[in-house]
């Protein structure tokens, strides 16, 4: 079940044959928004459950969650909730407050009131999943559920889709991209958190050093603007491009193609998705010591973990591994086969799906042993 999307207001739609259920929402306030997402959810789960009750409620959101949570009787179904950002620091890292007054306060209690909400729906779930152990300290922190009821279980990427390829050059012909040049590739939303700004910094710093170097961005957002602009004020235009929406079947080439990509999150990185995509595609990813981040990438290897997010620990992140690989012909390919290595073990969803039937198991029989007993 999901929101129905302004643009596409079709109450079933089938995909990948699965049929998802969709339920309308009003967005013409905050508060109709909430009240209409509430009710929404809970008439498709009385739907459903006229249907075939179902033994498991796995939630994604708090809102939706809601009147579920509340109307659950007996010791059906589990409820799930899975947690990949804390609710009110998502909202906090998105909406920047520069008003003074009740706007101000508005803001604050807005954000005040979304991880009231989740901590009420969490508290009362028969188990939170989270992707990452970063995640886990963050919700017992902020919600304080004991972490006996948290599981891990991690992202993944579908290993039929981005894998390695033998000729990068042939990957780079795919997307017309220069076969000459040190590729770094970073694909993200356009936004503050994701420290792409200074990026573009320290790529201004390693130009002398490393002339052909070439930044890619993927992806839109509101700081679109912002980056052109710091791009032309650094003289970068033949050093970072801005490339936009990348769509799914092109996505494997930019992997496939870089010499290193980047993950440069400055804030909340809860797992990211992008670093094991590349990783199964045999990239070589250098990130920040941020969230999950270092979680994934130690396992590779501690140098592909910048020492801070700011620009000159990015530049000399960036200096360093470039030079090794100069120096050192095998280096890339070792940390490449390590990086699949790691996809194919442990970040793919045949495992992830295993994982999480697991836990739904877990869930069920927990109910089925303590009917009346009620998570708080």
């Amino acid at each position: 079940m999901a929101r129905a999307p302004a643009a596409d207001t079709r109450p079933t739609v089938a995909i990948d044959g699965v049929t998802e259920l969709r339920y309308p929402v009003s967005r013409g306030s905050a508060i109709a928004f909430a009240w209409s997402s509430a009710q929404g959810a809970y008439q498709a789960v009385c739907h459903l459950a006229a249907l075939r009750e179902p033994d498991a409620l796995i939630m994604h959101q708090a809102l939706p969650g809601l009147r579920p949570v509340l109307h659950r009787a007996g010791t059906r179904p589990a409820l799930i909730y899975v947690c990949h950002s804390l609710a009110h620091e998502e909202f906090l890292s998105r909406n920047a407050s520069d008003a003074e007054g009740i706007t101000t306060l508005a803001y604050t209690g807005h954000a005040l009131v979304r991880r009231s909400l989740e901590r009420f729906i969490v508290r009362r779930c028969n188990c939170v999943v989270v992707l990452s152990d970063f995640m886990k300290q963050r919700v017992m922190q902020a919600h304080g559920v004991s972490a006996d009821r948290i599981r891990i279980i991690p992202g993944a990427a579908d290993l039929d889709r981005f894998y390695p390829v033998l000729d990068r050059a042939a990957a780079r012909s795919r997307v017309a991209l220069p076969a000459d040049r040190i590729l770094l590739f970073t694909v993200r939303n356009l936004v503050s958190r994701m420290g792409l700004e200074a990026l573009v910094t320290a790529i201004a710093a390693l130009q002398g050093e490393f002339p052909g170097l070439l930044l890619l961005i993927g992806g839109e957002g509101p700081l679109r603007a912002t980056l052109e602009a710091q791009i032309l004020e650094r003289g970068l235009k033949d050093r970072v491009r801005l490339l936009g929406f990348i769509a799914e079947k092109e996505l494997p080439l930019y992997y496939q193609a870089a010499d290193l990509v980047l993950m440069p999150t400055k804030a909340l990185e809860g797992f990211g998705l992008v670093t094991v995509e590349a990783l199964a595609c045999g990239a070589p990813v250098l990130g920040t010591p941020v969230g999950a981040i270092p979680e994934i990438l130690t396992q590779v290897d501690p140098v592909l973990v910048a020492e801070g997010s700011d620009a000159p620990a990015l530049a000399r992140a960036i200096g360093t591994l470039l030079r090794r690989f100069r120096a050192e012909p095998g280096l890339r390919q070792r940390l490449a086969t390590i990086g699949r290595r790691l996809a194919e073990t442990q970040y793919n969803w045949p495992r992830h799906v295993e994982r999480l039937e697991a836990v739904l198991q877990g869930s069920l029989d927990e109910r089925q042993s303590h009917p009346c007993d009620h998570p708080t």
